[in-house]
């Protein structure tokens, strides 16, 4: 069990890492947004977002503000783009950005897109010390000792992920799938671990 309980402990610290990585971003990239514009803005309807405290002056939510930049991201900047990209007629360099969802976040879909691989990653990393079917090809020498839906969703996990690390083009994830991903594979974790705790439970005894 210590296996699973390593399993869980790493899942669950490291979704809520990304968590709260999350809400911090998504609020910054909300208080940059001209779309976000508006104290009745549906931006502020609900979370994440940055708010003053109860009894100091509120934030002004009529314009957008700026973001100072990391020295980290300056570093990647000239590596990406070079020491002398070119310039738009207004005198601005423009970077190289990944799309933005429905909600106008870029935030939203690299985060849970990262968040995504990384719990894969860890299911798999549980998986392999019990020969769990962690892809395709296990999943087949499991067929018939556990549940096919089962085996089905590690399938469809397995894809998407696979979809997130290699392809070019897919559809942008979110945090909502993240969230929905990291909790299937921690109910199907212990499933796996059972079953085979179970068949070598059955299993006679060899003098």
């Amino acid at each position: 069990m210590k296996a699973m309980e390593d399993y869980l402990d790493k899942s669950g610290k490291a979704m809520l890492a990304v968590c709260i990585t999350f809400d911090h971003a998504r609020s910054a990239e909300k208080m940059t947004d001209w779309h976000c514009v508006g104290e009745d803005n549906d931006a502020w309807k609900e979370g994440p977002y940055l708010s003053a405290g109860a009894s100091q002056k509120q934030i002004n939510r009529t314009h957008p503000y700026c973001l100072r930049t990391s020295d980290e991201s300056r570093i990647v900047a000239g590596i990406v783009m070079g020491s002398n990209p070119s310039k738009s007629d207004n005198g601005g360099v423009k970077i190289p950005l990944p799309p933005k969802d429905i909600h106008e976040s870029r935030v939203d879909p690299a985060i849970s897109r990262l968040a995504i691989i990384e719990q894969f990653e860890l299911f798999k990393e549980h998986l392999i010390t019990f020969d769990g079917p962690f892809n395709k090809k296990r999943c087949e020498e499991w067929e018939g000792r556990i549940d096919h839906d089962d085996l089905n969703l590690v399938r469809k996990f397995t894809d998407r992920r696979n979809e997130l690390t290699h392809d070019s083009n897919f559809e942008l994830s979110s945090m909502k799938e993240a969230v929905e991903y990291f909790y299937h594979l921690r109910e199907l974790a212990p499933k796996f671990h059972e079953k085979l705790t179970a068949n070598k439970s059955m299993r006679p005894n060899v003098d």
